[in-house]
């Protein structure tokens, strides 16, 4: 018999996937709640390898945006994000040269990395690779 209180918050989120996956997704089938049930199955799945996934990535990720905008964010990565969207949106870099290589090398890593977790299959299967176009 299975406990009722997983070890641990990644036993807790298998626990939600299996659980998915074998008794709400076989009864799900050629009903609307089908399309639901594999968008909750998908996010779970995400969340899953956000948490398996590396944490440096996520800090190469920050100390790259901060050496960007030449300012700190004090380990907020999303706080990073959202003021590195906030400043392309403001066109606050130059058209062409060093900064914009930088940035482009930036958000094509930043894809990548993100796609490896969001959709695996894509790049595996692809063959694909962050790389700048310089």
């Amino acid at each position: 018999m299975a406990r009722l209180l997983p070890d641990s918050p990644e036993e807790l989120l298998q626990r939600a996937i299996e659980t998915l996956r074998a008794r709400v997704l076989p009864h799900a089938v050629d009903t609307p709640d089908h399309d639901s049930a594999v968008a909750a199955l998908r996010a779970l799945a995400i969340v899953q390898a956000e948490l398996a996934s590396d944490p440096a990535i996520v800090g190469r990720e920050l100390a790259e945006i901060e050496a960007l905008l030449g300012r700190g964010f004090d380990g907020d990565a999303s706080a990073a994000r959202r003021a590195l969207a906030a400043a392309i949106r403001a066109r606050q870099f130059p058209a062409d040269g060093p900064m914009q290589v930088r940035l482009r090398d930036h958000l094509l890593k930043a894809t990548a990395n993100r796609l490896r977790l969001t959709n695996p299959k894509y790049m595996t299967r692809r063959k694909r690779r962050a790389e700048s176009s310089y």
